[in-house]
Formats: structure tokens, C-alpha cells, sequence
């Protein structure tokens, strides 16, 4: 009932941006001629200005931020993204997040006496998109398309960003402020991807980080990042019992998870499974599952990994896996931050081993 009454509320959403669109749209029209040229114009503006707004929304986010004590980590829009590293050098890369348009990413101030600033930089992007289309509409609308178009579409990110739905903005902060518990894991969350982009790894974290925090008042999707990060501790361990366990547990409950974490924890389970049990009758729908499929074409290490373990294991192509992990290898240098690449080089040299071991094992059966 609660998803059905949210579904009705974003349509009655799109529905009044729509018509507030339509209303000034036609009122401006409305002053002069409408030709071919003016639907031209207004195509064009419509993503000029989609861009512009998204750039201002991730810079909302940074000059908040830092105004509030934060470090830049990554600034990204679209799959351009630029990284800060801790030498002071800004390094450009390639990555792309399903789901998402832009990322600012940066380093809390400390977490003092169980607080910390967050409220000003989550809405950081809201206020700035709101800033602009204020100012704008003030000084251009309505004598202007472009400007009465800059306008709607600034309104629609605030709005969209602000009101808590999915996991945006708004949301984001709700679940922050419903605890103390869950602002701790925010804080985590973002403490833990500066660490990443440092090159310190899951081992390099503090423990405290890894010591399961109640769900209070209930389960997020902060809880959920713990999780994974537990997750990859244990793989970094080599505790693989424990790590199958757990494995299990999310995997029990994977439709409580954001789409974005489903996509992951079924390739986490692919590869638990292309590698441990590569005859299961999991493994050809999880090969074929088109979020999964679509994932895949990302150049990441971890997916070169993940079609190697495939190949190798479940088709006993050694050859392509071989080739695969070499690709993997080659994109190093490319990874989003410095504990990506780690990771993902210490995944590709345990998947040699184990296809080492497997080709050996073949090659003793023939003999035999």
C-alpha cells in the first residue's frame, strides 16, 4: 500500500511540474511567433539547461560542503568524473553509476560526541539549484524560453532532489536524522570511499566500522553499505566460510535492497558461484540477467573478473579467462580510486590461482 501511495505521489509530482512547465511554456509562446525554429530552441535548451543544473546541483553539494568543514573526494558528471588526491593533483577518469547523473563525493569533518555536519551539504544541491532559478526567474522569466526553461528545470531537480523519494537528497536526510545510529553510518559510509580513495582497503579501516550497528528505527540503506563492507573484509581475509554466510544472509533479503545494490550482490553471488560451485542452476540466470549484463559492459576490473571466473570456471575456457584477467590487469590505472584497483588486482591474482589449480586438476584427470 505505502509503494502504491508513493507511485500516486510522484505522478501527482511530475504532474504539477508538468502543468507549472506547460503554463509558463505557453505564456511565453504566447508573446511572439511559434515556428519551427522556436520547438528547435526549445529542444536545445531543454538539454543545455538539464546539464547546467545538474553541474550546479554537484556544485551545490561541494560549496556547502566545504563550508561545513568537508574535503573534496570526486566530483563526477555523467561518466566524467575528476578526483582529488592527497598529493593535491585533480585526476580526470571515466566512471559511470547506474542510476545516477552526478556524484559529489567528499571527506566528513571529524565525528565529535556522536555528531557531525551533514544537513547543509546533503542539501547543498537543492539550495543551489533553487538559488539559480530564483535569480533567474526573478531578473529573465517570463520575457525569456531559455530563461523560463532554466527556471522549470531548476525547480524540477530542487523538487525532485528535496522531497525524500528513492534514494535522493531528501531521503538521504531523513534517514540521517532518524538516529543517531544512522547518522553514524552515514558518516561511515562517507568516511570509509575518502579512505578508498586513498588507497587504504577494508584491512585499513577502523574495526569500529566493521561492528554491525542496530537498524534504529529500522533498516536502511546505510545498513546495507555496512554490509557489503563487511563483506569485502571477509573476501580480503580469505575467511571464506564467513563470507558465504553472509553472502546468504543478503542474499535472502535482496529485494529490500536499492536496485543499485541488487545489481551488486548478484554479481557478488555470480562469481561466489562461478567459482565455488560452477554447476549450480543459479549461474545461467544471473549470467543472463539484463541489470547484471548491462553492469557488465562498465570497463571495470571487478567485471573483467567476473567474465573470466565465468569463462573459466562454468565454460572452461582458460584461454579467454586468461585474456580477460589480463584486461582487467590493463585497467589499473583507470580504476575510480586507488582501493578499487587494489581490490580488484587481488581478486584477478586469487582468480589465477584458483584457475591454475582448476586447469592442473583437468589436466591430471586426463592423464589419469
Amino acid at each position: 500500500m505505502k509503494k502504491v501511495i508513493k507511485q500516486l505521489a510522484n505522478i501527482l509530482l511530475m504532474a504539477i511540474i508538468g502543468g507549472v512547465f506547460g503554463y509558463f511554456l505557453g505564456k511565453t509562446l504566447s508573446r511572439g511567433e511559434v515556428t519551427t525554429l522556436t520547438f528547435i530552441q526549445l529542444f536545445l535548451f531543454l538539454i543545455l539547461w538539464f546539464i547546467v543544473q545538474i553541474f550546479i546541483h554537484e556544485a551545490g553539494h561541494a560549496v556547502f560542503g566545504l563550508l561545513t568543514g568537508y574535503k573534496m573526494v570526486s566530483f563526477r558528471l555523467f561518466s566524467f568524473m575528476w578526483v582529488w588526491q592527497e598529493n593535491g593533483k585533480i585526476v580526470f577518469r571515466r566512471h559511470k553509476v547506474l542510476g545516477t547523473l552526478g556524484q559529489c563525493l567528499m571527506a566528513p569533518p571529524p565525528y565529535k560526541n556522536g555528531h557531525f555536519p551533514f544537513r547543509l551539504y546533503l542539501m547543498g544541491g537543492v539550495l543551489a539549484n533553487l538559488i539559480f532559478s530564483v535569480v533567474i526567474g526573478v531578473l529573465f522569466t517570463p520575457n525569456s524560453l531559455s530563461a523560463m526553461i532554466f527556471v522549470t528545470v531548476g525547480l524540477f531537480f530542487a523538487v525532485t532532489n528535496g522531497i525524500p523519494m528513492g534514494f535522493n537528497d531528501g531521503a538521504t536526510l531523513r534517514m540521517a536524522s532518524s538516529s543517531q545510529e544512522q547518522a553514524f553510518l552515514f558518516y561511515l559510509q562517507m568516511d570509509a570511499n575518502y579512505q578508498f580513495s586513498l588507497g587504504k582497503t577494508h584491512i585499513d579501516l577502523p574495526e569500529k566500522y566493521f561492528e554491525t550497528v542496530p537498524a534504529i528505527p529500522k533498516r536502511t540503506y546505510f545498513n546495507d553499505y555496512q554490509t557489503f563492507l563487511q563483506l569485502g573484509l571477509l573476501f580480503e581475509q580469505r575467511d571464506l566460510a564467513g563470507y558465504e554466510e553472509l553472502l546468504e544472509e543478503m542474499w535472502e533479503r535482496q529485494d529490500e535492497l536499492l536496485p543499485i545494490y541488487q545489481i551488486e550482490l548478484k554479481k557478488t553471488m555470480l562469481m561466489w558461484l562461478c567459482t565455488q560451485e560452477s554447476d549450480d542452476e543459479w549461474i545461467p540466470q544471473l549470467w543472463q540477467d539484463k541489470s547484471v549484463k548491462a553492469s557488465l559492459k562498465q570497463p571495470l576490473m571487478g567485471n573483467r573478473a567476473l567474465e573470466a571466473a565465468y569463462y573459466g570456471f562454468v565454460e572452461g575456457d582458460y584461454e579467454r579467462a586468461e585474456m580477460l584477467l589480463d584486461q582487467g590487469k590493463a585497467l589499473y590505472e583507470k580504476a575510480p580510486n586507488l582501493a578499487s584497483a587494489k581490490l580488484g588486482l587481488d581478486e584477478i591474482e586469487w582468480l589465477e590461482q584458483l584457475l591454475e589449480e582448476s586447469f592442473q586438476q583437468e589436466e591430471n584427470t586426463l592423464i589419469e
